[in-house]
Parts: structure tokens; C-alpha cells; sequence
């Protein structure tokens, strides 16, 4: 639901002394060129003009905000959705308008009056776009934006040194208002400021960045706001995951469920808490837990998939704060990972689980999971890094020690990996607040090359069984061991089309069902083959002036000789062949080898190779003589130039995908790619013009 209660009244001093409204206004800081002085004096001077600057883009802010229309309450009739822009509503005393913005409860998007049909109470509306194919009941609250002052041009051009101009380029009457406002800060910044401060000037672009530099012309601020005139819900329970090159963001709910993360989680079999909510004093207690140890991982195996990398919000509702102790946490680490953390009711939780428990061994997933499943996850490997967490954010769940972030959360951001194999691995992270406006939109990003991963699986936002955590009554997850792979979960993927021709190794073009989807020029991953080119005629579908097989390459400074055993070890200088983390193919020379880094983070790091099979795909032993002078390439043998017949799969290139490696399959490691990050987009749960 929309918050209905704007205050009225409230003075610019008073918006500018309190914490703006929370959920009014989607905000992007921009600072730029602020010159520190070195002395003192300076320093205090240049604070004044930032806030200076600050507090009349706060003015502008308050002056632009939007309140909701004047309909009163409105609700929909029961009604079912099957590729329809229109909508059954009654309440009105008032006919609303064509360009009105609405909102439906339960269903994600804004909605735009197209037209307007019926007389009485009643209403048909037809609306700009086609609402999900669902059934809403009757009684569904639709809630309608009007959008107060909406226009900014004009206050562009203002100049602060004059008196409040009547009319601007862009502005043929400047209201009163605008003009007050003008006097008011002109005033502020002769009284605070002094005459010294020459350069006064306001600038709008069309995107809505107001842009504020005060300054001598000389040592100026320039201090920058997106404002976006958006309206957020009063409690959101959807929210947005981006991804780079999708257009519109992934609507997702927010988990509810009456156990705290860590509980819920249940990692290894471990959730333990602290006797007293405000400090570490006293023995670790066991929590009370629904659900079983799955042998290393999440009991909540309802919550993973198979090779995806699972994302959700998760409030948890229940009724008593705690003080958990983080899950597989280590004392070691300079202690910063085992200290408490408070999780109060309504506190909200990022999880992320990496791939799904499912053994080689049926018995050990009979014994662990309830049921055999097929084939089996073999093992996994990611690395990332996460940006933007709000202040207070805490590991709850590190599900290995050793892994997880490799430091405390510092400046909002943690770095870390996993590795996994037969079972996975997850992380749950503490946001330290109930209140998802008041985040910022949260990244992670995929580093590396991964292993075994090859999309993303974020939580639906409708049916609303899906927004009930697993064993809480309603919920369509059911119990820890339930799969509902399709159920509640939506899939993202990196963009792809296939090949509507062979391609033999060595061709300087290709032919692709819809090139499309790719730029002009650049780079995209054909097979495992990752490819550069020149020129893409959309028109024919034609990829040409194309560049076959690029691979990094890195050098063997020491001799392997042709009667050397295999599971010996070289460190390699030069580039990272891009391996897979548990194994790939390399060249070297006219010799094909089997290698990999034994499974050690440390041996990645280093580029340390284990040659765990030699004489490949038909290649002899042979003595391979070099040295730090005389160094050897070695190439990854999976990304050579190759041939590729007709519906081989064509990736998109690195600008929004990254190559993952997947387990061996017939004597290859496969490469496919993911999209390489997803934020949390909080404009998608406002509205905006």
C-alpha cells in the first residue's frame, strides 16, 4: 500500500533539519570537483558551500514532491487477467484522468490511464500496458499518483547573484513560489557566505539532475541530484533485481518467515545464539530449528537450484529479538567473524544460495535430503564482491569458514568466494534494518572465471504462498526438502542466439539466428570459443571481420620433461589461462594436458597448475625446455579456435556476461556465461512520472 498521510505545511527549514521523507523522493548524489584547501579556514569554507549547496537542492526537492490523487479509496472488482489492459475499479466520486498513474496491490508495475469508461461509482479503465496474466480479488486496492510540481525547468538558469527573473529560456512564467525561493537563497548566501561567492547558478538537465555550483569562479562546488519525482509503497513488499542489459528490472517479493535467518538457514546443523541481546557474555546456546542438518549445507533445499546462484530478501516476522551467533563462523580471523549479532523482528536479510545438495552417492542424498535426485552437482566455484551495504551489515551465514568475505565488512563492501563440491555453499547477510527504502541498491558482482553456475534464480513475487518461508503455514515451498524448482522462482540468463550455419575453424564471419542482441563491434563467446569482431549487419543477421580463439596466455618458465609422471606442479607467470577452478584443458607446445589448482584457493592465486593427465585428445609426451628467458605459451585448449556446427549457441560478450566453466563432459569443460551482476533496484518499488 501507498502512504496516503503527506504532511502539509511543513517549511523548507523544517524539510531541510528533519530526515527527508523516507520513500518520497529516489535520490542519486553526484559530487564533483570539490577542492580541498589546506588550511583549516579553507576546509570550514568549503563545508559551507556543500551544505550551502545541499540545502537548496533540498528546497527544490520539497518543492517537486508528489502526493497521491484526491479518488479516494478504490478497489478493484474480482477479476482475471489473461493478456488484458483493462480493469474493473469502483469508488469514485471523481472521473480520474487519462495520463492518471496507478497502481494495483499484488501485481508488479505502474499502470497509465489510456481511457476511461462507465459512469456512478464504477469504471472500466484501460491502461497503457497488459496487467499479468492472474486473478485478483475483489476488494484489491488500486491506488492513483498525481504528481505535485512536477516540472523543473524552471529553475534552470537560475542566477543566484540577481534578483528572481519572471521568466528563464525554459520557463515562460517563473510562479511565485520559485521566485520566493530564488530571493530566499540569494539572501542565505550573502548573509552565510559573503559576497566572495560570485559563481551562483542552478542548471536542469533533461534527465532530471539539478546541478548547484556555488563558488569564486575559480574554487567552486558543484554539487549534483537526480530527482526522479517518485512515490515509494509505505511498506514495499516487492522490490527490483537489475541486471546489466535487461531493460526492466526482475520483480521480486520479500520473503516473510517466523524463524530468524540463522535458523531458518540452519548451516552444517549449527544455529546458536548469545544468552544477552546486547553483548557476547556467557555460553552459546542451540536455537530452536524446524527443519534437519542437511550434511554441510542449507536444510533449505527448497530455496536452491541446480547450477544457479539463488537471491531473495527474507524478513524475518517473528516475535522475540535474538542474538545469533554467525553461522560457521571462525574465532580465528583476527576475531571479526563469531561476535553476536541482534536480529530484532521485521529486520530483513540478503541470502544467496550457490547451486543445490545433491551427491554423487543416492544414499547420501536419500540420507540428507529425502529423496535420490539425478545425476549430481559435482563442483562449484565462485568469487565476488558486494557493494553498497548499509552501515551495520553483518555475515550471518558463512557456510565455511574459510570462505564467505574474506575481511569484515568495511566501507559497505565485502569481497569474497566459495567452493564446493556434491554439496554447495550459501551467504546470508544482516541488512540491519526493517526498512528496505532506507537501502541503498545493493551490488553483487561476479569476479573471475566461476565454475558451475550458469544463471540466476530470484524469488517471484506473486503467487503470495511463494512470499511465506518454507514451514510456516501457507507457504509454497512446503518443508526444507520440498522441490518446486518453477513454482516461485524466475530464471536470468545470459542473452544468447544460435548459429544458423556451421562455422568451420579459421571463417572471419558467421551467420546467427538474430545479431541483434549484440553491438556493432566487440566481442561474444561462440561454444566455448570466445571471439572478437568488427562488423555486425543486423539486416542479414552477419557477423564478420571476426577474430578467432582469444585466450590469455601464460608462460612456463620450467622444463617438463616427456618422462615426467602426472599430478606434478608449475607455477605459471604471465596471464591466467582461465581455467576452470576444479579443472581444463591446456596446451602447450604440441602436447595437450589435464590440469588443475588441487582444489586450493592458494594455488589459484599463485597460477599454480597441477598437470593431472598428459599425451591428450591424441597429442604424445614430450620434453617441453624452458626458462624465465626462454619461456613457453600455455593456452587454454577449450577456447581454441574450433569449428562449430549449425545451432551452436552464441553468447553475448563481456559487457554485461562473464564465462563460466562447467563441469567435464565428454572430455571437454564446456564454457557458457552468466549475466556478471545483480542489483538491487529499489526505484522499482516507486513510481515515478
Amino acid at each position: 500500500m501507498l502512504n496516503n498521510n503527506f504532511d502539509k505545511g511543513v517549511s523548507i527549514i523544517e524539510a531541510l533539519l528533519a530526515t527527508f521523507i523516507l520513500g518520497v523522493i529516489a535520490l542519486f548524489f553526484i559530487n564533483s570537483s570539490t577542492i580541498f584547501i589546506g588550511s583549516q579556514q579553507a576546509f570550514v569554507d568549503q563545508s559551507r558551500k556543500d551544505q550551502m549547496a545541499d540545502l537548496i537542492l533540498q528546497d527544490i526537492m520539497e518543492y517537486v514532491k508528489i502526493q497521491n490523487s484526491p479518488y479516494g479509496t478504490i478497489i478493484a472488482d474480482a477479476q482475471t487477467f489473461s493478456s488484458s489492459t483493462s480493469i474493473s475499479v469502483s469508488g469514485f466520486s471523481t472521473d480520474p484522468k487519462v495520463g492518471d498513474i496507478f497502481l494495483v496491490d499484488g501485481l508488479s508495475g505502474r499502470y497509465k490511464v489510456q481511457s476511461v469508461q462507465g459512469t456512478g461509482s464504477s469504471r472500466t479503465i484501460t491502461a497503457d500496458a497488459s496487467f499479468p496474466n492472474t486473478t485478483i480479488d475483489a476488494g484489491t486496492t488500486v491506488t492513483f499518483i498525481a504528481f505535485k510540481k512536477a516540472d523543473l525547468s524552471c529553475f534552470d538558469g537560475l542566477n543566484l547573484n540577481a534578483s528572481a527573473p519572471s521568466t528563464l529560456t525554459n520557463c515562460s512564467s517563473v510562479p511565485s513560489e520559485v521566485q520566493d525561493l530564488h530571493n530566499h537563497w540569494k539572501a542565505q548566501i550573502e548573509s552565510e557566505l559573503g559576497s566572495d561567492i560570485t559563481t551562483r547558478t542552478i542548471e536542469v538537465t533533461d534527465e532530471g539532475l539539478v546541478k548547484v555550483t556555488l563558488g569564486n569562479g575559480t574554487e567552486n562546488t558543484i554539487l549534483a541530484k537526480k530527482i526522479n519525482n517518485c512515490l515509494f509503497s509505505d511498506s514495499p513488499k516487492t522490490v527490483g533485481f537489475t541486471f546489466p542489459g535487461l531493460d526492466d528490472s526482475v520483480i521480486t517479493g520479500i520473503m516473510e518467515g517466523s524463524e530468524n535467518p540463522v535458523a531458518h538457514y540452519y548451516a552444517n546443523g549449527k544455529a546458536k545464539y548469545y544468552p544477552n541481546l546486547d553483548n557476547n557474555n556467557g555460553s552459546v546456546q542451540d536455537m530452536t530449528v524446524s527443519c534437519s542438518k542437511t550434511k554441510s549445507s542449507s536444510c533449505r533445499q527448497t530455496y536452491a537450484g541446480s547450477n544457479a546462484i539463488t537471491v531473495f530478501l527474507y524478513k524475518y516476522t517473528g516475535s522475540s529479538s535474538i542474538r545469533a551467533r554467525p553461522s560457521d563462523c571462525s574465532g580465528g580471523l583476527s576475531g571479526w567473524q563469531c561476535p553476536g549479532v541482534r536480529i530484532d523482528p521485521n529486520d530483513i536479510s540478503l541470502w544467496f544460495i550457490f547451486d543445490e545438495y545433491n551427491h554423487s552417492n543416492d544414499s547420501q542424498d536419500t540420507t540428507n535430503v529425502g529423496q535420490i535426485l539425478s545425476e549430481w552437482n559435482k563442483q562449484g566455484y565462485f568469487t565476488f564482491d558486494i557493494s553498497n551495504l548499509p552501515t551495520g551489515a553483518r555475515i550471518l551465514v558463512f557456510d565455511d569458514d574459510s570462505e564467505s568475505c574474506q575481511n569484515n565488512i568495511t566501507n559497505n563492501t565485502c569481497s569474497g568466494r566459495y567452493k564446493w563440491g556434491k554439496a554447495h555453499d550459501g551467504l546470508v547477510i544482516h541488512l540491519n534494518t526493517s526498512d528496505v527504502k532506507t537501502l541503498n541498491d545493493i551490488e553483487l558482482e561476479i569476479t573471475g572465471v566461476p565454475y558451475g553456475v550458469n544463471r540466476w534464480r530470484i524469488l517471484k513475487s506473486t503467487p503470495s504462498s511463494c512470499l511465506i518461508a518454507s514451514d510456516d503455514s501457507g507457504s509454497a515451498h512446503q518443508g526444507e526438502w520440498h522441490r518446486e524448482d518453477d513454482t516461485c522462482w524466475q530464471y536470468v540468463s545470459a542473452d544468447t542466439t544460435t548459429l544458423t550455419a556451421s562455422l568451420s575453424a579459421g571463417a572471419t564471419s558467421l551467420t546467427a539466428a538474430d545479431s541483434s542482441i549484440f553491438p556493432s563491434s566487440g566481442n561474444i563467446q561462440v561454444g566455448s570459443e570466445y571471439i572478437g569482431y568488427t562488423s555486425n549487419d543486423t539486416s542479414t543477421n552477419t557477423i564478420s571481420g571476426i577474430q578467432r580463439g582469444i585466450r590469455q596466455i601464460g608462460k612456463l618458465t620450467s622444463t617438463i620433461s616427456s618422462t615426467e609422471s602426472v599430478n606434478f606442479t608449475r607455477t605459471l607467470s604471465g596471464q591466467n589461462t582461465q581455467i576452470g577452478f576444479w579443472g581444463g584443458y591446456v596446451q602447450i607446445e604440441n602436447e595437450i594436458f589435464k590440469v588443475d589448482y588441487n582444489g586450493s584457493f592458494d594455488d589459484f592465486d599463485n597460477n599454480i597448475l597441477q598437470f593431472t593427465a598428459r599425451a591428450q585428445k591424441g597429442t604424445s609426451a614430450a620434453t617441453h625446455t624452458a626458462s624465465s628467458g626462454s619461456p613457453l605459451n600455455v593456452v587454454n585448449y577449450d577456447m581454441r579456435d574450433q569449428s562449430h556446427s549449425s545451432g551452436t549457441t552464441v553468447y553475448e560478450g563481456p559487457t554485461h556476461a562473464l564465462p563460466v566453466v562447467q563441469a567435464e563432459d565428454n572430455g571437454a569443460f564446456p564454457r557458457v556465461r552468466i549475466k556478471k551482476r545483480v542489483t538491487l533496484n529499489l526505484s522499482s518499488s516507486e513510481v515515478c512520472q
